[in-house]
């Protein structure tokens, strides 16, 4: 009970556990189904790449993916190019960072203006359906 009223009166806690809800529910708006969700749009990253990075990779840039695809206000392909340079543009050739980004665009899109969560989007030729 002490440490509580500790950690309630320390303004540092205070502030990283608002930060860690407010990033709790950024995901779950991104990814409403969880797992679900998340496997989905990763899985879609894997055909994008060939198979080439781990399920557990694909999952992790994709959840950071789509936030910067989310929250930047002019997000082209440059910015996304800008964003995996921190950490995983070395899998990418200049056409698949096109068609992932592509594929983040079609995710907003389906989510924002239709409702639709990534596990509801399909690959069908050349075409993003839900």
């Amino acid at each position: 009970m002490i440490m509580g009223l500790f950690d309630f009166l320390n303004p540092e806690k205070r502030r990283t556990q608002k930060t860690m809800r407010i990033l709790k529910n950024l995901l779950e708006s991104r990814f409403p189904k969880g797992d679900k969700d998340i496997n989905a749009a990763a899985n879609e990253l894997l055909y994008i790449l060939n198979n080439r990075i781990s399920l557990d990779e694909a999952q992790e840039i994709v959840r950071l993916s789509t936030g910067i695809s989310r929250i930047s206000r002019d997000f082209t392909k440059e910015r996304l190019r800008r964003h995996l340079a921190g950490y995983c543009l070395h899998h990418f050739t200049d056409s698949q960072v096109k068609e992932f980004h592509r594929y983040l665009n079609v995710l907003n899109d389906a989510m924002m203006i239709h409702g639709r969560s990534p596990s509801e989007i399909r690959r069908m030729g050349d075409l993003y359906v839900w």
